[in-house]
């Protein structure tokens, strides 16, 4: 078996929750997708939660490498308002797909699924008590709010808007350093 078996596995299964026909991610589907027998697939992922553990990673992974891209400063050097600005640009593009939401909808239900997802959430924002906070908060809720709505099929959003929310809540971000 390929070393690439383990990432292929893990493409898979995102792909089977982009699927029309529904997001179960079961050892079925995903060695169906793959190509690999239940076995290999077991080989890889000896249970259902260390698969789903391994697809909220490497979606998390994708998420940090694509953040810090936008946000072209170390991270350890960053402001949470560059951080939360990063993330509405992120945010801004589209491309998360519903399988990602469902990925991460259900690791909301199981505190061993949302582990990577939480921490990662934590180390990035980390908005704090903070009154100053508030501001930046809020575009980051407005911010998870259109792609949460994109990716579960509520908005449709024309470039044209994408582009005006963008810019809106970037705004808002410069307004809240004043």
């Amino acid at each position: 078996m390929r070393s690439s078996s383990r990432s292929d596995i893990i493409e898979a299964a995102l792909r089977v929750v982009d699927t029309a026909e529904g997001p179960d991610i079961t050892y079925e589907s995903v060695s169906r997708e793959v190509g690999l027998s239940k076995a290999g697939l077991m080989y890889h992922f000896p249970t259902k939660d260390a698969m789903m553990v391994a697809v909220m990673e490497h979606v998390v992974d994708r998420w940090k490498r694509e953040l810090i891209e936008v946000l072209a400063v170390p991270l350890e050097s960053s402001t949470l308002a560059e951080r939360v600005r990063a993330f509405v640009r992120f945010a801004g593009v589209g491309g998360v797909t519903q399988g990602e939401f469902v990925v991460f909808a259900e690791a909301v239900r199981r505190s061993e699924l949302s582990a990577p997802w939480l921490n990662w959430l934590r180390t990035w924002f980390g908005f704090g008590a903070t009154e100053e906070a508030v501001p930046l908060l809020l575009v980051w809720l407005a911010a998870n709010g259109l792609w949460i709505a994109e990716a579960s099929g509520i908005l449709n959003i024309t470039d044209a808007q994408r582009e005006r929310l963008v810019e809106n809540l970037v705004g808002m971000i410069e307004g809240s350093r004043a």
